[in-house]
């Protein structure tokens, strides 16, 4: 498949379709056919506009049929993306400035903007047609320069943590549809859930593999998912553990004797054959998936193995999967060749080898990115490594049966003053498998740099569910050496892991940073 030839693609499969949910439950559903021909005509507009090959042009705000449509219609016009965080600021100074840094030609954008705010000239909003925009132009000398192969730019916090402005190329991206597409088996009836917003590269791609593939896709905002899913019906949902959570939750705040026929069944007749039996009795946790789920993937954020093992035991498809905005997928779990607790085994074209400190180092002739542009320039260095290698920032071990197990963040290991090395993750682990916690967070605290544990709790089991981690951590400190024992326990509500919160990001993964701030008063440090 190519890149550049996806809106051609459109018009091979004229009756597959795509549905946009909007934040308030609407819903917009479109042919291929009639996405073909509104990308055809926002090309045109754009091209009318002075917008052409190779100009910098940004998308900003949150996931639309119109973001959509932009982004087919700039790889059309052979444009380079540039897909800027959706939460930022749109105001008239804003604007102004994300064009002014990233040397854009025009920004599109799909959020309501400030009643007054006025428009720079080279700023549009999608919703408002025909689209009128007068580009900016820059000197060669103040562009970057970017490798002949990419055409699109996205941000995430990379492999060290903080913000990059990764160079995805045609290559990279291609290499992951053919990827994607062989080992999910992906079907015309088919139909793949995004919930992240675009700008995220990764739901992006799942969008250009639908397309490529002949298959459906749903949008859907993460508020309205579960809302959704039942009469949306998606074959393949792909998101970090936050979105299997509830489930889980639930099924572990069941009675024994509830969850006992799972158990019975897991431990007398496992794997396939007794699978439709427990599917059809799991559906009263798992059916607000709705009834045609046949893949379901997690990663991105520490995956509980118990949450994969009690899926599984409800008949559903969960499987963990790794990969970086960087590489590309790195490693698959799937259907009878899976072990829960293991990232999977390496996809097809990729190495994995373990670097002396346990860090991951990915080799592959056709990864995702090409590099760091405008942010993350200074860490590029030592994740693209001078042999070809790209270093992961993850930690993890290849066992003997090939599958690859993540082990924590190299970033987040804790350094006494005698030079042990803690990995909090491994500590983390250990509690959410022994104890029944929404979440656990392992970190150094003043004084003394000892080390405290911040657990969440469902509220209605506050009481009975801290006296079992009370117990367990006694347990545990009596086995270890002094400086991995926990000191202090913190019981918060589940309720307020949330975006929003500020103690997950935008990925839904742990802020270890704010998870200090907000809840030790930003009392933290190494011993």
């Amino acid at each position: 498949m190519s890149i550049d030839g996806l809106p051609q693609m459109l018009a091979a499969n004229p009756d597959r379709r795509l549905r946009f949910v909007s934040l308030d439950g609407g819903m917009i559903t479109k042919t291929f056919s009639q996405v073909h021909a509104d990308v055809a005509g926002l090309m045109s507009e754009l091209s009318s506009s002075g917008i052409g090959a190779g100009d910098l042009v940004g998308l900003l705000g949150p996931n639309t049929y119109e973001w959509a449509i932009a982004d087919l219609a700039l790889i059309g016009l052979k444009c380079v993306s540039v897909a800027l965080p959706a939460e930022m600021n749109v105001g008239s100074a804003d604007l102004r400035e994300m064009i002014e840094r990233y040397r854009l030609s025009g920004l599109l954008v799909t959020r309501a903007v400030p009643v007054g705010t006025e428009l720079p000239p080279a700023v549009a909003l999608l919703e408002e047609r025909p689209l009128a925009l007068s580009p900016a132009r820059w000197p060669s000398a103040d562009r970057p320069v970017l490798p002949a192969d990419v055409f699109t730019i996205a941000f995430s916090s990379g492999t060290t943590g903080s913000k990059k402005g990764l160079m995805l190329t045609r290559d990279g991206i291609e290499n992951t549809i053919e990827v994607s597409s062989r080992a999910w088996e992906v079907r015309a009836d088919d139909d793949i859930l995004i919930v992240m917003p675009f700008s995220n590269f990764q739901q992006r791609y799942l969008l250009y593999l639908a397309i490529s593939a002949g298959c459906g896709a749903s949008v859907v905002p993460p508020e309205r998912m579960f809302f959704m899913l039942r009469s949306l019906k998606p074959t393949i949902i792909l998101g970090p553990p936050s979105f299997y959570e509830l489930v889980h939750n639930r099924v572990t705040a069941a009675s024994p004797l509830a969850r006992l026929p799972f158990v019975l069944l897991d431990a007398c007749a496992p794997g396939p054959l007794s699978r439709p039996l427990r599917t059809r009795l799991g559906r009263k946790w798992t059916g607000m998936y709705g009834s045609r789920a046949r893949l379901m993937f997690t990663g991105s954020a520490p995956v509980p193995p118990q949450m994969v093992k009690w899926f599984q035991r409800l008949g559903a498809p969960l499987f963990e999967v790794y990969g970086t905005t960087e590489t590309g997928w790195i490693a698959f779990n799937l259907p009878g060749r899976h072990r829960i607790g293991a990232a999977g085994r390496p996809v097809e074209g990729t190495e994995v080898e373990i670097g002396d400190d346990s860090e991951l180092i990915v080799r592959t002739k056709r990864p995702q990115a090409a590099g760091y542009v405008f942010d993350g320039l200074e860490t590029a260095p030592s994740v693209f490594l001078p042999d070809g290698g790209i270093a992961t920032g993850d930690l993890g071990r290849l066992g003997p049966d090939g599958f690859l197990r993540l082990t924590g963040r190299k970033k987040n290991v804790i350094i006494t003053r005698s030079g042990v090395k803690i990995n909090p993750e491994e500590l983390e682990a250990e509690i959410e498998n022994a104890c029944r916690v929404a979440r656990a967070v392992v970190v150094p605290y003043e004084p003394g740099g000892l080390l405290a544990c911040i657990a969440w709790l469902e509220d209605d089991v506050v009481k009975e569910r801290a006296a079992e981690l009370d117990a367990y951590i006694t347990r545990a400190n009596a086995a270890r050496d002094a400086p991995r024992r926990i000191s202090r326990v913190v019981i918060r509500p589940a309720a307020e892991l949330t975006v929003e919160s500020g103690l997950l990001t935008r990925n839904f993964k742990m802020d270890r940073n704010a998870v200090v701030r907000v809840v030790l008063g930003g009392q933290a440090g190494a011993p």
